[in-house]
């Protein structure tokens, strides 16, 4: 059984990371009393932006390992391609900040072998962490028999980690300790829908546009999540990390709006999440998010003074220059030299798919 590959390397993909990408810059920049635009109060959506970034990431992998025995990839390879998907960029923007006096070395090098993750920096190594579970996840998924059984497994194991480790977990590790567990609810739910995705590509009539729907609403429950919509709506402030405990909540919602990008129905939400300049931004999405804060920063520090309403534009612009030039020159060709390399292994017999 083949996940949808045609879904995995499309547009629409690209758009949701875009949309994740400008989630957490508008964030940010509100956050810190500098909206991007006036009178935008995006504070407290950053993690919204980035659970979807989880999914669509758990959404491919999870596919990738699916797929991995008829597209003849070993895990030396699918290792090695994630490995220089992350780290070359990653090292680079370590090496900035150690240059700017914002990381000594010690402390960036305790990042770039994932052993902590300060301030934006948390989300890479608690991805990395994900990866390593892929092998055991692709092991247990291609055991079972078919889609029911495989979904039963996921969901089963959203409700045991959801269970052992809630939301409010990291608030109890060590600063700046990587902690994946809290979020494994939120990474397997993009791996349940592209357990899914087979039968959800197949779904035609009223069902397949009742589905197709979902996505829209989706998409408006977690605008619906942002604080400032929310207090305009009930009348009252409402904190900026009101929603951030709400875990399965964005995850569900997020999945939604990825199912819907599968189904043939969803045809309007792939054609609005198509559009050129949100997919541009989503290619460049992970180097955008590696240098957004220091775009914050430096943009809060050099605005003239009077003129601190320029400082979220600033950042946001300067985010962008930054993010396309790492993805031009660091990024870009790691992912060639990733695609054209790497060692092979077979895939152990019992693990191979329907």
């Amino acid at each position: 059984m083949r996940t949808l590959t045609a879904v995995k390397r499309s547009e629409p993909l690209d758009g949701l990371r875009g949309v994740a990408v400008l989630m957490v810059l508008l964030s940010h920049a509100s956050n810190g009393g500098h909206d991007v635009l006036p009178g935008l109060d995006a504070s407290g959506i950053g993690r919204s932006g980035v659970f979807l970034f989880f999914i669509l990431s758990s959404f491919l992998l999870t596919s990738q390992v699916l797929d991995r025995a008829e597209d003849g990839v070993g895990w030396g390879r699918f290792a090695l391609r994630r490995l220089l998907r992350v780290v070359p960029a990653y090292a680079v923007c370590l090496g900035v900040y150690v240059a700017l006096g914002e990381f000594s070395p010690e402390v960036a090098s305790q990042h770039l072998v994932f052993i902590r993750g300060e301030a934006h920096f948390w989300t890479v190594p608690v991805e990395v962490l994900f990866y390593l579970s892929l092998p055991a996840l692709g092991l247990i998924l291609s055991a079972l028999p078919g889609v029911a059984a495989r979904a039963g497994v996921v969901v089963a194991g959203i409700a045991a980690l959801s269970w052992l480790f809630p939301p409010d977990f990291p608030a109890r590790a060590p600063d700046f300790t990587p902690n994946v567990l809290p979020f494994m609810p939120v990474f397997l739910s993009g791996s349940l829908v592209a357990v899914l995705a087979p039968r959800v590509a197949s779904i035609r009539g009223g069902l397949g546009r009742a589905l197709a729907c979902a996505g829209w609403l989706g998409a408006l429950g977690a605008l619906l999540l942002t604080p400032s919509v929310a207090s305009w709506i009930v009348g009252d402030a409402i904190p900026h990390r009101r929603f951030h405990l709400w875990f399965l909540e964005h995850a569900a919602l997020w999945s939604l709006v990825l199912m819907a990008c599968i189904v043939p129905a969803g045809a309007a939400l792939r054609r609005t999440l198509s559009w050129r300049p949100l997919t541009a931004l989503g290619r460049i999405s992970y180097s955008v998010y590696l240098y957004h804060a220091l775009a914050l920063a430096l943009a809060a520090a050099y605005s003239p003074e009077g003129q601190g309403g320029w400082t979220g534009p600033c950042a946001a612009v300067l985010s962008l220059v930054l993010g396309g030039l790492s993805y031009a020159l660091v990024e870009r060709p790691s992912l060639r030299f990733s695609r054209s390399g790497g060692a092979q292994l077979p895939l152990p017999e019992r693990a191979r798919p329907d």
